[in-house]
């Protein structure tokens, strides 16, 4: 064996020179013969790629609205003790008859706080107080009248009548809500009815809104000749605020690269999502994609999708924290943040990412290339229980995004919607 042997000079062995592969995207979907992406798959694709926020515990009032990550079950009951149902008297049923079934005569009234109720005794109590110890039903008043300090009945009534039981509206043990719930309004009354005070959700994400661009401005100024607005930002910082986004907007206008790296890096320790909105030039565009090929993983692609056929899409810094860049077209970035980027966030906070899609009869006649998806803009109605929705065209693009409420969706076997047929529609406001 070894230890029995002679002890031996070490050999010494060439090392091997370990070769670390550089970090890659996992393989993106096929594309068609034109070099395309379905729309589809890119958006599997690109939720794929991001992984739900992890969870924790939030204050009631400030989980409004996130998604639970853990069941709830009530840990007391509601009503806590037996209430009563109507104005009257706390009583006990066997003190409403004599011996012979006979209506008692002059029942004893008591103060509703006492320990326990007294053989013969009567409380007054109002709707919803709790029941004495002792007491297990409720005399209507107009079961009974008060003479010379008694009560003098008028008719009877079962055990329990008129009693709201404990545990009535929420036994213990009850399931209020279950993880992957939405907390909504009626959803935080419930839980605060049954003593919740914390739950577990998954938190807003943190959504930083770069705006850039060597021809934008902000407002408070006079405009230089060739200037414009920048109201991309401000729209698709608005739009992921609706999807649920705590938002941060920022803007650095110019096309400088280093001021570009040097601004997106400082928000990256706070940001969950970058959505990169420019100007409408494609220098503008091309400068922050060249950026992001510096800082991290990039996947582009040419999508079957109209309007925002070009799209490109990173994974920057030490976490990884995924970069969405819009069209700087107001129209194509924001259908593209309807189709692209609302996904993601709903994504991160652990929500349902499918547009609310309903069928609606087309007011007129709308047309689309085969293989394509095409996203119109839409303005909805409903007459009765039936929705109608015409395409909203107009010369200016924000314009025409303010006067839409839904997107036509026509995929890309349709070429032709006639007057009166049926479309799926995305609705984009709730209300």
């Amino acid at each position: 064996m070894a230890w029995f042997a002679r002890k031996q000079d070490p050999v010494e062995q060439e090392s091997e020179a370990v070769v670390l592969e550089a970090p890659t995207l996992p393989a993106p979907p096929a594309v068609d013969a034109a070099g395309l992406r379905s729309a589809a798959d890119h958006s599997s694709y690109l939720l794929s790629l991001v992984e739900p926020l992890p969870a924790f515990g939030m204050p009631l009032l400030e989980a409004w609205n996130q998604v639970m990550t853990e069941d709830i079950d009530s840990l007391v009951n509601v009503p806590a003790a037996s209430t009563a149902k109507v104005a009257g008297y706390a009583v006990r049923a066997f003190d409403l008859t004599d011996d012979e079934g006979r209506l008692s005569r002059g029942m004893r009234l008591v103060g509703a706080d006492v320990e326990r109720l007294p053989e013969g005794g009567a409380a007054v109590v109002a709707p919803g107080d709790a029941l004495p110890p002792g007491a297990n039903t409720v005399l209507p008043t107009s079961f009974a009248t008060i003479a010379d300090g008694r009560l003098e009945l008028i008719d009877r009534v079962a055990e329990g009548e008129y009693v709201r039981a404990a545990g009535e509206h929420l036994p213990v043990g009850t399931r209020l809500l279950s993880e992957g719930d939405v907390l909504g309004e009626r959803a935080i009354g419930l839980l605060a009815s049954a003593g919740i005070e914390q739950v577990l959700v998954r938190p807003r994400p943190r959504v930083v809104v770069l705006g850039s661009g060597e021809r934008l401005a902000d407002h408070g100024g006079d405009l230089r000749p060739g200037e414009t607005v920048d109201a991309n930002s401000y729209l698709i910082s608005a739009a992921a605020k609706a999807a649920g986004a705590t938002v941060f907007r920022v803007a650095v206008h110019t096309n400088d690269a280093e001021a570009i790296r040097q601004t997106l890096s400082d928000q990256l320790i706070r940001a969950d999502l970058v959505i990169s909105t420019t100007g409408g030039k494609r220098e503008d565009y091309e400068a922050v994609a060249g950026v992001l090929a510096d800082l991290g993983l990039v996947d582009s692609a040419d999508v079957a999708m109209s309007p925002g056929r070009t799209h490109t899409f990173a994974l920057v810094g030490e976490d990884r924290v995924p970069v969405l860049m819009l069209p700087g077209n107001p129209v194509s970035a924001y259908v593209t943040f309807q189709a692209f980027a609302r996904p993601l966030i709903r994504r991160l906070m652990g929500a349902a990412t499918e547009p609310r899609t309903v069928r609606a009869i087309a007011g007129g006649t709308m047309r689309s290339t085969k293989g394509q998806l095409h996203l119109l803009r839409g303005s909805v109605r409903t007459e009765g229980s039936i929705r109608h929705v015409d395409q909203v065209t107009m010369p200016h693009a924000l314009g025409e995004l303010a006067a839409s409420n839904a997107l036509i969706v026509l995929d890309g076997h349709v070429e032709l919607v006639r007057a009166g047929e049926q479309v799926p529609v995305w609705i984009l406001d709730e209300d």
